[in-house]
């Protein structure tokens, strides 16, 4: 009895061994998309990296030595010093921290209401309305850029939050986004929970949000990420220095009469990468998962 249970073991083990073997085996087409995988990935992140590896540099040095070269000695603390002193960065770093924050959350709460009603109530019109929202999306913003300004001037909100925050508070993608994901919520659900005496704000935000979380948050990081990237706009809407944003505060520390400091402009941009990197870092299952189902698949 103990020789068999032990030969039992024996060819156990043999057969997990084999089916490891087998999991790790792979064929020529499957080698041949890791290579291309492995080599965009490359492609992709070496600018990045380039970047980190600035920091810690020189302005001779980047053109009198590799492109990877770290001196024995970084400079990456007296690059940081530079930055803090040519350009006000704590203020320009939070200017953009509000505004993106504030959009992000006001496009999720209004494109969640407007999505869920374009896609779960029936009303004379709705395809037009649907229509007509879609068709904003292709309209290039430099062609609404004036017209917008005026607006925002007569309001009174130049060079101020309002400004920067209200135009962009809803988006005409985070509709669409949300509608689509709102299709694939059972009809029955939402019956059943108005037999029970639930409200139409209940149901929203108490059975329909929590069901497409991913959603929610894939749409979070693509307006953040957007917003957070934006030059056009604070460009022309903010013009005190109280006002501008990270973007406008990288374009400052650029000098075309004495040429750019590329260590210290890299470093500022380093910094200001910071906050997208973490965003995503914690966020990225939602966002596959979202980008894998129904999302923006439907």
């Amino acid at each position: 009895m103990t020789i068999t249970a032990s030969e039992n073991q024996a060819t156990a083990v043999r057969r997990k061994a084999k089916s490891r073997r087998g999991k790790f085996k792979l064929d020529p087409q499957g080698l041949l998309i890791h290579v291309l995988l492995i080599t965009a990935s490359a492609v992709i992140i070496s600018p990045l990296l380039w970047m980190v590896v600035t920091t810690m540099k020189e302005q001779q040095d980047i053109f009198t030595k590799p492109l990877w070269y770290i001196p024995p000695q970084p400079r990456l603390f007296e690059n940081i010093g530079h930055v803090f002193g040519k350009i006000d960065f704590i203020r320009y770093f939070l200017n953009s921290l509000i505004v993106s924050t504030s959009i992000t959350v006001l496009d999720l709460f209004f494109s969640s209401m407007c999505g869920f009603a374009l896609a779960k109530y029936r009303f004379p019109g709705r395809v037009i309305v649907f229509g007509s929202i879609i068709a904003t999306m292709m309209i290039p913003f430099i062609v609404i850029l004036v017209p917008q300004y005026i607006l925002v001037r007569d309001f009174g909100w130049l060079d101020s939050y309002a400004g920067l925050i209200i135009p962009a508070a809803i988006s005409s993608f985070g509709i669409f986004m949300m509608r689509q994901a709102f299709l694939g919520t059972p009809d029955e659900l939402l019956e059943a929970a108005r037999i029970d005496g639930a409200s139409e704000w209940r149901i929203l935000f108490q059975i329909v949000l929590p069901m497409h979380v991913p959603s929610l948050i894939s749409l979070a990081i693509l307006r953040f990420l957007g917003e957070w990237d934006s030059l056009l706009w604070p460009l022309v809407v903010t013009n005190g220095e109280n006002m501008r944003t990270m973007s406008l505060g990288l374009a400052l520390l650029q000098d075309d009469r004495y040429g750019t400091d590329i260590p210290m402009l890299m470093t500022a941009a380093t910094m200001a990468l910071a906050p997208i990197v973490l965003v995503y870092a914690f966020l990225q299952r939602y966002f596959i998962k979202s980008v894998a189902g129904s999302g923006l698949k439907q």
